[in-house]
């Protein structure tokens, strides 16, 4: 029997459809708040429309003639399978406007694009036009209503003549002008002066620029795309100025130099949609960057133009005859950057394998890159199972996510069960819309299934393809969580959703409405806002779709819990002292005894729920965290060694508390303390740990290693070292006498 919530499959059809074109236009809102897909999207293909163009013909001044940024744009549609490949030329041509405007003191009449408009539309026949001007438009002088009326006038015939011709049109915003490294130069006039000039420019030229990029802006209504790459440009200056004050991207004030091609580029990338940023070998982007080139000045000869001084290019005919040369060489290693990367690091006890992929724009994959991080404890012959560790979104989120799988805590647990312990990691993009990965439907769910069966192989371990999963999620990746859950529910141990969900954008019809079979509604979950989000305009979301989902789910007799924390908001808090044990009760209860058995029926009435879960459950909700008096595990395999000058170098292992975890070490010399690690524990999001705690729960990078330096000084007989473990409640294992290590 299959059950749906409050929509039919009908209203979820269409909402799929509405919601796949939202999505691109919310991503680009986010990324560039200016930009705008205007009327271009056909309705039966939801890619913007230069990524279904045959041919794509770029048009500007000496920056877009440079060709980095070009040439970038093309290398990313390649290596991410744009299929099929637009034809990407470039003819933008130094010294060029829009306007015709010249300066005085110019070597030479500064070329007009339309001079040369026509015959390049016409030779070309491009499907988009992407034009940025404005740079020279201004000619480096105070503002000027008849400068800015003949750049109006320019744009306004650019806009006809393109459109005239049958294309689309992409209107890039001019790039910043930046004063900052010509100080000093003898470069910049002030206001009021004469012979503004390329060599002798307006000191707040930069105000001329924004100006005119806002009235590039404003044309969103007129063509099919505009793309503000003057802000983000100006927010990566004022970023890097805080630390670097004269820092520039464009050493003469004008041309942007590799980051700021890069900035440009990414602008036009993530408004059209290609938001992942894939790893270019420099075989590859040299080769397209030749093959930009060639082409470029093939074709600016064939169409003609009046620049003085630009070299003649080959014929066409011998540039597209280079052109297949070109992509013939980078075939096979196109094809062998876009498979995935592994390796596997020894840890204490287990090793961690990767596995990383590239974004794709192949139909149905990935938009951005992915890395699955797998621990495995030593001796284990068999996995049982898999704990799943999902971050949530924004790239605080995803660096957070990087650790998970290092969590000492969370592989005692993995260890006890005979379980592997995942921590993925999406790309990390501010302003990318979450939901291009958080819906497992929009590609993420088959990478995830993609990195299992990957996993599977280099680990040795068969069954990791195949194994039933506990599900973490934190804010996006609990919205993650609860659709894997639906998609999934036979493999499905238990989920744990901290802070997120995405039962309210389903029920809302956000998102396309989940199939939910019988069997979703036997699997144990957790819903775990905090409480400081019940009352936040931007959280609350979390707690009142946790209820929500929580009643929805206990109509159907679904074993759905609630356990608000009391000290936290979106933060993940001391969650995991309860997350913890209830991943191990529901472990216990439904793990099969034999691999490639269904998972066990959960009982809600045993008493190890009823009375021992139980009660933590309820202390949480009144602490925000689970008490325990019981010792942690004394370390092992404590060694030293003493270097020549008589340092004591200390190194042991330690498993983590099951109930919690490790805060850190207490080193002895014959029974007198001498050492603590960490020297000074802090605790951001709660208890103190060894490794830390973020904001993620996860470790904090450069978490401290097992491993401590004493200074005993003069001695008779070698010295006695213990080391003890402390948990986070401040209890202290037995301690563990360190051994020398033979000379």
């Amino acid at each position: 029997m299959q059950r749906s919530f409050q929509h039919r499959l009908s209203r979820s059809a269409r909402a799929a459809t509405a919601f796949r074109a939202r999505m691109l236009l919310c991503g680009l809102a986010i990324v560039l708040p200016l930009s705008l897909v205007g009327n271009g999207l056909a309705q039966d293909d939801d890619r913007a429309f230069p990524l279904r163009a045959q041919r794509v013909l770029f048009l500007g001044d000496s920056i877009t003639h440079a060709g980095h940024y070009v040439a970038l744009i093309e290398a990313q549609l390649r290596l991410q399978q744009v299929d099929p490949m637009p034809d990407i030329i470039n003819l933008g041509l130094s010294s060029e406007t829009c306007s015709g405007l010249s300066e005085e003191g110019h070597p030479f009449p500064r070329p007009d694009v339309h001079e040369r408009l026509d015959r390049a539309l016409e030779q070309l026949k491009p499907d988009v036009v992407v034009a940025c001007y404005g740079m020279n438009d201004g000619i480096y002088h105070p503002q000027s209503d008849e400068r800015f009326a003949a750049y109006q006038d320019g744009v306004n015939r650019l806009i006809e003549k393109v459109h005239a011709s049958g294309a689309k049109l992409v209107l890039l915003t001019p790039p910043p002008f930046d004063p900052v490294p010509l100080v000093d130069k003898g470069k910049l006039k002030p206001a009021g002066e004469e012979g503004y000039a390329y060599f002798a420019m307006y000191e707040g030229y930069n105000d001329v620029l924004t100006q005119y990029a806002r009235w590039i802006m404003e044309q969103r209504e007129r063509v099919e795309m505009v793309i503000d790459v003057h802000t983000p440009t100006m927010e990566h200056l004022a970023t890097q100025r805080r630390s670097a004050p004269n820092y520039t991207v464009a050493p003469d004030g004008i041309h942007p130099n590799a980051i700021g091609h890069q900035i440009i580029a990414r602008a036009i990338l993530d408004a059209w949609g290609v938001v992942g940023e894939a790893e270019v070998p420099e075989p590859i982007m040299q080769a397209i960057t030749r093959r930009n080139q060639v082409l470029h000045d093939a074709y600016l000869t064939s169409v003609g133009h009046q620049r003085p001084g630009v070299a003649a290019g080959t014929s066409v005919d011998e540039a597209r005859r280079i052109e297949a040369e070109l992509l013939e060489q980078i075939e096979q290693p196109l094809q062998d950057a876009r498979q995935p990367n592994s390796d596997q690091t020894r840890v204490q006890d287990g090793v961690i394998y990767r596995v990383s992929y590239a974004p794709s724009q192949q139909p149905g994959q990935l938009v951005l890159g992915a890395t699955y991080r797998l621990y495995i404890p030593d001796g284990v012959k068999q996995l049982r199972g898999i704990i799943v560790h999902q971050h949530g979104c924004g790239a605080g989120a995803s660096i957070g996510g990087r650790t998970a799988a290092d969590d000492l805590h969370w592989q005692a647990l993995a260890r006890k069960w005979n379980c592997a312990l995942l921590g993925p990691a999406i790309e990390p993009r501010d302003g990318v819309n979450c939901r291009l990965w958080c819906d497992p439907r929009n590609g993420s769910g088959d990478r995830f299934l993609e990195g299992l069966d990957e996993l599977a192989s280099q680990s040795e371990h068969p069954e990791v393809a195949t194994v039933p999963w506990c599900l973490w999620g934190h804010s996006g990746g609990a919205f993650w969580s609860s659709l894997v859950h639906a998609q999934y529910p036979e493999r499905v141990v238990a989920v744990w959703l901290r802070s997120g969900g995405a039962y309210t954008a389903w029920s809302r019809g956000e998102i396309p409405e989940p199939e939910l079979s019988d069997a979703v509604f036997q699997v144990p979950v957790m819903a775990n806002p905090g409480v400081k989000e019940r009352d936040d305009a931007r959280f609350r979301v979390a707690w009142d779709g946790a209820k929500n989902m929580q009643a929805a789910y206990l109509e159907q007799g679904a074993p759905f819990y609630f356990a608000g924390d009391p000290r936290t908001g979106h933060e993940c808090g001391d969650s995991r002292y309860l997350a913890i044990p209830f991943f191990d009760l529901c472990l216990a209860q439904r793990l099969p005894v034999e691999l490639g058995q269904p998972l066990r029926p959960f009982d809600p009435e045993a008493t190890v729920w009823t009375e021992t879960f139980t009660a933590q459950w309820h202390e949480y909700e009144e602490t925000g965290a689970v008490s325990d008096t019981s010792p942690p595990p004394a370390p092992t395999q404590g060694l030293i060694r003493m270097d020549e000058a008589g340092k004591m170098h200390l190194a042991w292992h330690a498993a983590a508390d099951l109930e919690s975890g490790i805060a850190g070490f207490v080193i002895r010399r014959n029974g007198e303390v001498v050492g603590r690690l960490p020297e000074n524990p802090v605790g951001r999001f709660g208890r103190p740990l060894l490794q830390g705690m973020s904001y993620h729960d996860t470790p904090e990078p450069g978490f401290s290693a097992m491993e401590y330096v004493d200074e005993p000084g003069n001695f008779n007989e070698l010295p006695t070292y213990t080391i003890t473990t402390v948990n986070s409640v401040g209890l202290e294992s037995e301690p563990a006498t360190a051994g020398y290590a033979r000379r």
